[in-house]
């Protein structure tokens, strides 16, 4: 009875590998082959969307990575590492990756910890060493050359343990394992190992693993990494509301969330300074009662979003993701909120007027500092703009700020990118722009470029998935999806679908309504769409002749009032800010053989 069915099945898959992977086994579908495994291992059911875009780039992957190695069948010792890492272990309990450093090398000097001390950048000869596990490492050029370089002086003479402690995803890179096997210079001879407190969600970690949002948005988002926190919001979340929901919302941490007593939230100071000097020091409760509280509607994006798009589109060369756990960044980071607060404008206006004036507004920036640690700045024109709703922000969608975003305050830049929009806000300077390694070397528009401000015009399609199996006659299928004007200053005007890889394009139909029937008309929250698309003729597409036609793409393209269109395939940007056309592979359904005792169905 079962027969003709796994015929069927058989050849649908002999097919689908012709298709799918027809560089099998030769050299150049290595590096695909690596990412898919990766993929796999760490976002397990998304496997179709980092199918998708290996195809996209031009080299199959295999699947026979999926088939040789699923996810977690590679046991690892405790101290292991590998970006197949797994966040749980098997008493699932949390566990953070950490880097094992180098082997010890034959011969290789020896140093007390009273030998590394006196490297601390301070000497006659300016040397920096530090250590890390039982290896020392001369750090004295890397320093200058490292984009964190002035926060790694903070392990100067020691162990640099600490400072890979806050900012953990140190932990979580080859680059940075291939970076300490060229400095190594010798072996600690007093090194004894100390319990890792961090390693279990300990120390720093331990006071956001029970928070209640962080338990919801594990459930409800796909997680990328645990320490520092960070998850990307699901299809399905940003389909079923205009306003993503809190817990379900992306979160980007760099480092251990500042944990505030939500009965300290008033109390909690704000610092402004200029020129180096303190200007004032008004509590939140003090800010909120002198200024008019306001709200406004925007899309929160992070800058890498749809990594695995630009690397798909411009290549692994083109990308700094590539080699690291964010290689595969989706079209998740982004979610859309009502943020409630006060105008920065009118506490920037009042507090530095002279700063405000014409003639010097153009050569200073707003500098937001996190009680994390993260720095960075925007210019000061556009946060002064009262156009551009630029918020202190106490609200997320009538709620307090959840901890993982902000609690209790943070900047909302409306336009900007996610990386300028500092949570936890322990001070805010005007003056040039900020120095810190956030600033000046992370977040920047590929080598020599400047630090990224404002978003491009962007639309993502949200539904169906990649891999969406489609019946042979089907002869159209329903989509949708979200489209936003991003920083360019004009709101969404239209969006436009294709199904024939953009021969021919039809109107989507834009649910501008959402946005007016709660009052807000601002010019930064996306629009919905939905649209009914026709799809071509069974067995035209990608496929060789005789194969049937098993795939096709669905695409999407927004435009703006001021006539701007999305790009087919935008820049590399050093990996960030792709704004491409949004393609989506779907497949159609072979005709299955019907059984001989049921032929009527």
């Amino acid at each position: 009875r079962l027969g003709p069915h796994l015929a069927w099945l058989k050849t649908a898959i002999s097919q689908s590998e012709r298709q799918f992977f027809p560089t099998l086994g030769r050299p150049s579908a290595c590096r695909p082959l690596v990412m898919f495994r990766r993929a796999w291992a760490r976002r397990g059911s998304c496997a179709w969307v980092h199918t998708s875009r290996a195809l996209a780039g031009g080299s199959a992957a295999a699947a026979a990575a999926l088939l040789a190695t699923g996810p977690g069948r590679v046991a690892r010792a405790e101290d292991s590492w590998s970006l197949r890492w797994q966040w749980l272990d098997s008493d699932g309990g949390l566990r953070a990756p950490r880097q094992p450093g180098p082997a010890p090398r034959v011969k290789e000097p020896r140093f007390t910890r009273a030998d590394v001390a006196p490297h601390d950048g301070m000497g006659k000869d300016g040397s920096i060493w530090v250590t890390y596990r039982d290896g020392v490492y001369d750090v004295t050029k890397y320093v200058s050359e490292h984009p964190g370089g002035q926060l790694l002086l903070q392990g100067a003479g020691g162990p640099v343990e600490g400072f890979w402690a806050q900012w953990g995803a140190h932990h979580m890179s080859e680059k940075v394992q291939q970076a300490l096997e060229k400095l190594r210079i010798g072996r600690l001879s007093d090194y004894a190992p100390e319990p890792d407190e961090e390693r279990r969600g300990g120390g720093a970690w331990e006071e956001e693993q029970l928070d209640a949002c962080r338990i919801q948005n594990r459930l409800l988002t796909s997680r990328y990494c645990e320490m520092p926190y960070v998850s990307e919001t699901k299809s399905t979340a940003m389909i079923l509301s205009y306003l993503t929901p809190n817990e379900a919302f992306y979160v980007r941490n760099h480092a251990p969330v500042p944990y505030i007593d939500p009965k300290d939230a008033d109390s909690h100071v704000v610092t402004f300074t200029c020129g180096g000097e303190e200007v004032a020091s008004p509590t939140l409760g003090q800010l909120v009662a002198k200024y008019e509280s306001v709200s406004t509607t925007s899309v929160l994006q992070c800058s890498g979003n749809r990594g695995a798009d630009n690397i798909a589109a411009n290549g692994v060369r083109a990308s700094g993701f590539v080699g690291g756990p964010f290689e595969h960044i989706g079209l998740g980071l982004l979610g859309n909120a009502c943020w409630g607060g006060v105008r920065l404008s009118d506490v920037v206006r009042e507090l530095f007027p002279k700063s405000c004036s014409e003639d010097v507004l153009d050569s200073l920036h707003v500098t937001f500092e996190g009680l994390d640690g993260y720095s960075t700045s925007t210019p000061l024109r556009y946060v002064l703009d009262p156009a551009n709703d630029c918020l202190l922000a106490t609200h997320m969608n009538g709620s307090p700020l959840p901890p993982d975003h902000g609690f209790p305050a943070r900047a909302v830049l409306p336009g900007i990118t996610g990386a300028r929009q500092v949570k936890w806000v322990s001070n805010i300077t005007v003056g040039p722009e900020c120095s810190s390694a956030w600033n000046a070397n992370y977040y920047k528009d590929g080598a020599g470029g400047g630090a990224l401000q404002r978003l491009p015009m962007n639309s993502v399609i949200l539904a169906p998935e990649p891999g969406w199996l489609v019946g042979t006659r089907a002869t159209e299928v329903q989509l949708s999806g979200v489209a936003y004007g991003g920083g360019t200053g004009s709101p969404i005007a239209s969006v436009e679908v294709s199904a024939d890889r953009g021969k021919s394009w039809q109107p989507a139909r834009c649910l501008f309504e959402e946005a007016s029937s709660r009052g807000n008309v601002s010019k930064f929250g996306w629009v919905r769409f939905e649209a009914r698309v026709e799809l071509e003729a069974e067995g035209v597409g990608s496929v060789a002749a005789g194969h049937g036609g098993p795939l096709t793409e669905l695409w999407c393209r927004a435009s703006n009032e001021a006539g701007e269109q999305q790009p087919d395939v935008s820049g590399s940007h050093g990996g960030y800010f792709y704004n491409g056309y949004h393609r989506v592979p779907i497949v159609r359904l072979m005709e299955r053989p019907a059984s001989r005792e049921h032929s009527s169905e």
